[in-house]
Order: C-alpha cells, then structure tokens, then sequence
C-alpha cells in the first residue's frame, strides 16, 4: 500500500514483484528448455509422449542450434506467462470521492456517495451500494489489512463479517418465483457460461442481471440470487 498522492491512496502488490516476476519466469522458462533439450531424443522414443514430429525435428537440428532454440523458446515462454501475471495483479485505488478496482481486462470505478459498504468473501472483493446491489465484484489477494486501513482512511465503511445479506440469496432453479421480468432467460444463458468456465460471458451476464435488480452468486457451479431495492 502507498499513497499515490496527498488525498489517494494506492493498494496492490509489492513493486518489486512484477519485476521479479518478469525476470524470474523468463529465467525459469529458459531453465526449462534447457533441460527439455538434454531429453528430446529421449523423448522422440516415448511414441506415447505428445508433439513427436515436433521433437523429430528439434533433434535434426545441430547441437548449438538446439540449444538456443530451446533457450529462446522457454524464455519467450516464461515471458509470456510474466506478462499474464502482471496484467492480472489487483489494483486498488482509494479516495474520498471514488473508488477503482482493476485487475486484467476488469475495470471498474464506483462513486463513494454510491457506496454502503466492502467486503471480502470466499476471495472476492465486493462493493455494495446504498439499494443493497453489487457495484462491483473481483477477485482478491492483496493483504487485507492494507485494504481495510485505506477504506477507513477515506470514510468507507468496511464490514469484516462479510455479506450482511448472506440469507437472502436463493438457488436458482428453472421457473423460480420472485425474478423479475426478463430475468429467467439471462440465468439461462449464464448457467451455461458459468458449466463451461466462460469467464467474459459470466461477467457480462451478471451486468445485465444486476440492471434488473438481481445480485449473483456463484457455488460449485451452481447460482445463487436475491434481489436488490429498486432503483
């Protein structure tokens, strides 16, 4: 945690780490195609092993070409997994008029005057706001004492038991009683995104779910839903 000027401060991971991660995996992955050079004639033998005709082609190469290919490969590797890693690293930025959450492609901005209350559960962090509705949901691993003393620091109130609405979530099942009109359909389609793991669909669906008054959550694939106030 820093404070990212005299009236914001900034929560996230260390500095250090993302240069440590794009060092480290460039190393790690050039390490990797090392050794993966000393076994692919090995591997050539093993009819069983995946990708035979690549590693019959790998081992037609001379000795010193195959070694810098499998350098250069492992290390573009690593990188590329660095680079992920990066991306996706949680970035909390706290004030007194907003709050921003970002983490790889999610981005969201939220106004304080909207905000009822944080959370942290099951490694999500979550915003509520004032009509008892999601203003944002994302996932959470930075230390959550850093987390809790910037919150404090601008005036937002946090609730270390987690969802006071914990109760009032219900599983969805086809034709439930209660939703609201248009609702069943987009559960529908989010059931299936939410079997096969399609993470942009899911947050989607949960967008426009929420422009309804639906509040999701999601367990053992399977979903769960309460309502929140009218706007």
């Amino acid at each position: 945690m820093h404070p990212a000027g005299e009236n914001q401060t900034v929560v996230s991971e260390p500095k250090w780490l993302g240069g440590a991660l794009l060092v480290g995996f460039p190393l790690l992955g050039a390490g990797l195609g090392w050794g993966l050079n000393l076994i692919a004639e090995l591997i050539t033998g093993l009819r069983w092993f995946p990708l035979q005709g690549l590693f019959e082609q790998f081992t037609e190469l001379s000795g010193t070409v195959r070694l810098i290919v499998a350098l250069a490969v492992g290390a573009a590797a690593g990188l590329v997994l660095a680079l992920i890693g990066v991306h996706e690293m949680l970035t909390v930025t706290v004030d007194r008029r907003r709050l921003r959450l970002e983490r790889g492609d999610y981005d969201r901005t939220v106004e304080a005057a909207d905000v009822a209350s944080v959370f942290v559960e099951d490694k999500r962090l979550v915003v509520l706001g004032r009509r008892r509705q999601e203003l944002a949901r994302v996932q959470f691993d930075l230390k959550r004492e850093n987390l809790v003393e910037a919150l404090r620091r601008h005036g937002y109130a946090w609730r270390p038991g987690g969802d006071p609405y914990e109760d009032d979530y219900r599983r969805w099942v086809p034709e439930a009683e209660g939703l609201p009109k248009g609702a069943e359909p987009l559960l529908k389609a989010r059931q299936r995104a939410l079997e096969k793991s399609e993470g942009k669909e899911l947050e989607e669906l949960r967008d426009e779910l929420a422009s309804l008054d639906v509040v999701l959550r999601d367990k053992d694939k399977k979903q769960y839903w309460r309502l929140s106030d009218p706007s």
